[in-house]
């Protein structure tokens, strides 16, 4: 066989490697995986390959129940907290984002807020050092002791502590710093589940975005992420796991690891509804497309198709374009 005949094999091979880990099918991915590593062993598409099939065969034990999300009367604004997470860092915990003014993205993420959602609560959530200007924009900070070297994990922990303290009856949409309200809250919350999970293509092993979680009033949206931080100890204790990873998972990604591992990935990857009851609690489906949005650089949106958008994510080093998007929004373009 040829050098180019044998390339294409094993790039075919590790189409269909994808494909299984995608619907949650480690079992169907493992030999494929294990020639690749035989064959290309240091090869980054192919290692890639192998952690995910480390996380995603990672076993998670729960009653899973596929179920269609109704539609519920609508949550009043004045019951919806829109919670973010921020902590002063040296350096991004990605190790690949540039660095990023934050305090003024969350200036103006809380200005779009205030547009769109002007009864909701804005509040963040951060450690017992970071400071905020006076006109930051929040009704609330919230501190707590956290381990700065395991960012992620704490994120989900001062998020469960916040949601465990919330008065009864309200709604909250826990959002990272660079997340733009760009419709009503309220119109999520007409849909009746315990948990909403913004999901996206193309992470078989992160198929939902830790940066925009919507948790509906009640305890069961509480109860299935303290799960999660329970999965997500048991995954960073894992040496199958951790092995794969050149950091510890509970500094970056391991969230949307446990996320996914206690919905389900064979669940997830093979749904036929927008929702599963996983044990108790009602999880929903939302896609990132509607509901927690990336834009690109240079691509041309029209404002109907933006206006259709819950929130606006200005993930990693798109952030430069936030302040005009606020600006569109606040002159009515948008």
């Amino acid at each position: 066989m040829s050098n180019a005949g044998a390339a294409n094999d094993l790039n075919q091979m590790a189409a269909n490697a994808f494909r299984h880990l995608s619907t949650g099918q480690p079992e169907q991915a493992r030999p494929m995986i294990d020639a690749l590593l035989r064959a290309a062993p240091m090869d980054r598409t192919v290692r890639s390959l192998a952690a995910q099939l480390a996380v995603i065969s990672f076993p998670v034990a729960a009653q899973r129940v596929p179920t269609m999300i109704e539609q519920t009367a609508t949550i009043a604004q004045e019951n919806i907290d829109l919670v973010v997470f921020h902590v002063d860092l040296p350096v991004a915990p990605s190790g690949i984002h540039e660095a990023i003014d934050y305090q003024a993205v969350l200036r103006l993420a809380f200005t779009a807020a205030a547009l769109k959602a002007p009864k909701a609560q804005r509040i963040i959530l951060t450690d017992e050092t970071t400071q905020f200007a006076a006109d930051i924009g929040a009704h609330q900070i919230i501190r707590r002791p956290m381990d700065l070297n395991r960012i992620m994990y704490e994120r989900l922990r001062l998020q469960i502590a916040y949601l465990q303290e919330r008065p009864a009856g309200r709604a909250s949409v826990l959002m990272d710093t660079d997340v733009v309200t760009n419709r009503d809250p309220c119109d999520v919350f007409r849909r009746h589940f315990d948990i909403g999970l913004t999901w996206r293509q193309g992470f078989p092993d992160a198929p939902f975005n830790g940066g925009m979680i919507f948790v509906g009033p009640g305890t069961r949206g509480t109860d299935f992420l303290i799960e999660a931080r329970g999965c997500y100890d048991r995954l960073a204790a894992t040496a199958a796991v951790t092995a794969h990873f050149s950091r510890d998972i509970k500094a970056w990604w391991g969230d949307q690891f446990a996320l996914a591992a206690v919905t389900g990935y064979r669940e997830f990857g093979q749904r036929k509804t927008d929702g599963l009851i996983v044990n108790d609690t009602t999880v929903a489906f939302l896609p990132c497309d509607d509901f927690n949005v990336t834009l690109e650089p240079n691509v041309n949106y029209s404002p109907d198709v933006l206006r259709q958008k819950y929130f606006v994510h200005f993930k990693g080093n798109r952030k430069g374009m936030l302040a005009k998007y606020v600006a569109l929004l606040q002159s009515g373009q948008i």
